[in-house]
């Protein structure tokens, strides 16, 4: 397939195309080809047999609070003055606890909406999350660029999802048949073709991967997808996150000023009712 679109494509854009296949290119082939294959045999030399359900937001790495905020004052300091960021770092550290978040809380005061970012300071301090959610839910997080992600193959070893709407409908047998149907399927499929299976598989069914951002990331990630109008299953995974922030570091979490940790039942269908007015008005 890849080679029947590169030949198209170079019926109409080739300049944007011809560099896969120049030497560079066929090296960049070989080398992701390489780092595949060691991956694979490193991953199959340190196999560990354990299989997870989920959902789960777990904060598996993070630094103490007191280290957090030296880092980011020292930060902060640092675009004012002419001394090297070491000194500062090591003045802050003698700082009392009470003068370090009173100056994190006169920068959480700044903020008058969630469109007015947090200084890049706020990105010296960093967190990775463990989490597995519904794929569905995962192709919207997918969408964050400024952070580290890694996932793993789509399978159906992790459970499924189930919306209360199907339970609610009446329909949850019907949808749990098309679950078992689907891993079924996969089950056949998996063993001599691990990643073309991946495309039988439901979104509902659940996916594990890491996040690891800087607080600043955090800041914007957990407030864009806390709103109102946001879907319940990212709203409850970005609400987690926050909740595991705030509970390692309290004072730093603060800066998270515009997260939204109600529960809402039509906002999202109210969105969607918009939307739909919109297309209609613009016909």
């Amino acid at each position: 397939i890849a080679h029947k679109i590169k030949h198209e494509l170079d019926t109409t854009v080739k300049s944007f195309v011809r560099r896969s296949t120049d030497k560079y290119g066929l090296a960049m082939q070989d080398y992701l080809k390489s780092l595949h294959k060691k991956s694979q045999s490193v991953s199959k030399k340190y196999k560990i047999t354990s299989k997870r359900k989920g959902p789960l937001v777990k904060l598996v790495n993070y630094e103490s609070e007191v280290s957090a905020m030296d880092k980011v004052i020292a930060a902060i300091i640092y675009e004012s003055q002419r001394i090297s960021y070491d000194e500062i770092l090591a003045k802050v550290k003698k700082l009392s606890n009470s003068v370090k978040s009173k100056i994190i809380l006169d920068f959480v005061k700044l903020r008058t909406n969630r469109r007015q970012r947090p200084p890049r300071a706020f990105e010296m301090t960093d967190y990775t999350f463990d989490i597995i959610g519904n794929f569905g839910m995962f192709r919207d997080l997918h969408r964050h660029r400024v952070l580290t992600m890694q996932r793993q193959l789509l399978t159906t070893d992790h459970g499924y999802n189930t919306p209360k709407e199907i339970v609610e409908l009446g329909i949850q047998s019907e949808y749990d048949s098309c679950m078992k149907n689907t891993k079924r399927v996969f089950e056949l499929m998996r063993t001599k073709m691990p990643e073309q299976s991946q495309y039988v598989v439901n979104f509902a069914y659940n996916y594990p991967f890491f996040m690891k951002m800087n607080l600043r990331e955090a800041v914007h990630l957990i407030e864009l997808r806390t709103i109102p109008q946001g879907h319940i299953d990212y709203r409850q995974v970005a609400q987690k996150m926050f909740l595991e922030i705030h509970k390692k570091q309290p004072t730093l979490s603060k800066i998270i000023k515009f997260v939204d940790l109600k529960s809402y039942e039509l906002e999202r269908f109210e969105a969607e009712k918009r939307i739909e007015e919109k297309r209609k008005h613009s016909k």
